[in-house]
């Protein structure tokens, strides 16, 4: 198993290579951290040489960084393959999402923050970019988030629409961990939905082995609320969601819910596109 770790070196990012690292360690997977060199947007004209003249100094300056920040990495979490690639382009989140596909990853772990209003879409914006565009699962760990002592619960936020097709991708996850998986609706209080616990007890029967699954159902017009209640009653160590592709107005009003709890939860987020 690869896992690509985006760093730009600073402490949220190596906050997430860390976790990624403790993972790395648990899967016995690779990791890959990946540096982009980027600008606000692509040179032009006159300014290209000066530009590509910048971009080697940074380079030099990463790779540099990436060097003291594998050795940190190597003692202290001996047995696990770290290695590093330091790449240029614009926008950071195709230059990822290119070398995620080019160079077979499983997964990406990016470090995000918890924030409000303006502040969440300046530092939000990679991770949430990543999250909008990938193909493949990505993982987003919040600044207070550790591996500790690895994955033990898992509360699996589902709409009920695909919940057999989603189980199967997520109970191996859990299952490598040895965690139980939380499955979490959220009602509106005034829906008028006759949905109960035994009806999606039955959906999921025994088609996903020995692995524990629980079923509730929540009642709350915020949607954020009754994930919040849940992970806490549950003690939760990671929240998973599977995304859909936004239309234009869910990106024009941010009415998607994985996408606004990435910047929300203080565990880790794994989204799964559909």
């Amino acid at each position: 198993m690869k896992i690509l770790v985006p760093a730009d070196f600073s402490r949220l990012s190596e906050v997430a290579v860390r976790y990624a690292c403790g993972m790395a360690k648990k899967l016995k997977a690779q990791i890959v951290l990946l540096h982009v060199v980027h600008f606000s947007g692509p040179p032009r004209g006159a300014v290209t040489i000066k530009v590509k003249a910048l971009e080697e100094r940074m380079a030099d300056d990463a790779r540099q960084d990436s060097i003291l920040l594998l050795n940190k990495l190597k003692k202290e979490f001996k047995g696990v393959k770290i290695t590093y690639e330091i790449v240029a382009g614009y926008p950071v989140e195709r230059v990822i999402q290119i070398y995620a596909k080019r160079n077979d990853v499983d997964l990406i772990i990016m470090g995000t923050k918890g924030a409000s209003g303006l502040q969440k879409v300046l530092i939000g914006s990679n991770a949430v970019a990543v999250i909008n565009n990938s193909k493949l699962p990505v993982m987003t760990i919040p600044e207070h988030a550790r591996f500790g002592k690895g994955i033990k619960r898992i509360v699996y936020a589902s709409d009920l629409k695909r919940i057999n097709a989603e189980l199967k991708y997520l109970v191996p996850f859990a299952r490598i961990f040895g965690a139980s998986v939380h499955l979490l609706h959220v009602v509106p209080t005034h829906s008028g939905s006759d949905v109960s616990v035994a009806q999606i007890r039955k959906q999921i029967g025994g088609k996903h082995g020995s692995t524990k699954i629980t079923v509730r159902i929540m009642m709350d017009d915020d949607v954020m609320d009754g994930i919040d209640q849940c992970v806490a009653d549950v003690k939760a160590d990671m929240l998973a969601m599977f995304t859909r592709n936004l239309t234009l107005l869910d990106r024009l009003f941010d009415r998607s819910i994985t996408r606004r709890t990435a910047f929300h939860t203080w565990i880790p987020l794994l989204t799964i596109k559909k």
